[in-house]
């Protein structure tokens, strides 16, 4: 492997981006599905979105990987940003879910032109030595966008009464735009390393060639797979069962934010000291706990509580996904294996959302929420089961360079 540069010196300007991206991703991705379900989505409606969605949001990254590793991380991130900001515009506009749909993937689309090249980013500001810490660190304070938001809907939706519907977020969708135009403006106050300027093929071969980036991404497809497969039902429990308002879903995605945020730089740490494999069995196998509260969940209070868990083990795939990829790309790919990594999520999870809700939906029909939360039972299981079996991952960690 190449030897890493002197890393570069992080920056208010780096930290800025970062908050504003993680405001407007966190305001689509938080509350999409239960925009589907206010829209008057049926479950099979809402796998589809929720699958398109992770689909758009991680396929094209291969692509827009290899682009960013050629022609610099900057500029993809704000043309990703500027585009993502017009379509999350658009998306205010609609009410009908065959609408909301090609809005979604648009959405989706843009945000993937951003991703690997950001955490390509991050990687110029992370010597090997430190590396977990400092994307804990850069995460845990872009993680504060993402907190805002949620902060932000539960105090502008505090107020409104009656039934939840499309409406309801028109607002939220509004700031995210701006937030996302506004990380578009930023990026260009920060600093990269030159890019390679190849403009070559993907390389996928080389990609492959490398045994312990080709574990990782079977076991993550396997993963997402299970995983999604509690997509399509999870906002029929919030929205329908327990009549959950704006303010409540917020509430829970604050909770959720709050407790990302506060963990990841403990986290990154961690990593540094015991390895990256650790951390990343805990953050597959910890999102059984929200499918089996989901499932039982009598009052909303407990569906914030489980949001709050949650927040640790989605901070520990966070970091602990980017770093462990990092970890094995030189610097010229690192983009080009980090979209690998994400792309391998996207298919996946696709597969499991859209399947799910197409072979539930005439069970759900006659079943009700009974058949709801089985369907999250069998999800929650299959979530410990198979994120136990990172346990037979590659550690991406050398021994000789762990912290004491």
């Amino acid at each position: 492997m190449e030897e890493d540069e002197e890393p570069l010196r992080t920056s208010v300007a780096l930290a800025a981006t970062g908050v504003a991206q993680s405001f407007s991703d966190t305001m689509i991705d938080r509350f999409i599905g239960t925009i589907a379900v206010a829209a008057g989505a049926s479950v099979a409606e809402a796998g589809l979105i929720n699958g398109s969605r992770q689909l758009s949001l991680n396929l094209p990254q291969m692509v827009f990987g290899r682009v960013a590793d050629s022609l610099g991380k900057r500029r993809v991130i704000a043309a990703g940003r500027l585009l993502n900001a017009a379509a999350l515009a658009a998306l205010v506009l609609v009410d009908a879910p065959s609408w909301l749909l090609p809005l979604v993937i648009a959405v989706s689309l843009f945000t993937s032109m951003a991703t690997p090249a950001w955490g390509s980013l991050l990687g110029d500001y992370a010597g090997e030595a430190r590396r977990g810490a400092i994307i804990g660190w850069i995460n845990s304070v872009a993680q504060v966008g993402g907190f805002a938001a949620t902060a932000t809907a539960l105090l502008m939706t505090l107020s409104q009464g009656g039934p939840m519907s499309k409406a309801s977020f028109s607002t939220l969708l509004v700031l995210a735009s701006a937030a996302s135009l506004l990380s578009a403006l930023l990026v260009a106050f920060t600093e990269e390393k030159p890019p390679s300027g190849s403009r070559g093929k993907l390389e996928l071969g080389l990609i492959l060639e490398d045994r312990r980036l080709r574990r990782f991404i079977l076991l993550s497809f396997i993963f997402g797979v299970g995983s999604a497969t509690a997509m399509p039902f999870s906002s029929f429990i919030t929205v329908g069962k327990l009549g959950m308002t704006v303010w409540q879903v917020a509430l829970a995605a604050a909770a959720n934010l709050a407790c990302n945020a506060l963990s990841q730089r403990a986290i990154g740490k961690l990593m540094d000291r015991v390895g990256r494999r650790p951390v990343i069995v805990f953050s597959r196998a910890a999102l059984a706990s929200s499918c089996f509260v989901y499932a039982f969940a009598s009052d909303w209070t407990q569906i914030v509580a489980v949001e709050a868990f949650i927040g640790v083990a989605l901070a520990a795939w966070l970091s602990g996904q980017s770093t462990y990829v990092i970890d094995l790309a030189t610097p010229r790919l690192r983009a080009t294996y980090l979209a690998a990594s994400m792309t391998t999520v996207g298919v996946s999870t696709f597969i499991g959302s859209s399947v799910t809700g197409a072979i539930a939906q005439p069970y759900i029909a006659t079943t009700g929420y009974a058949g709801i939360s089985t369907g999250l039972l069998v999800a929650g299981a299959l979530r410990l089961t198979l994120g136990l079996l990172f346990l037979t991952a590659h550690e991406s960690r050398p021994e000789t360079t762990r912290q004491p």
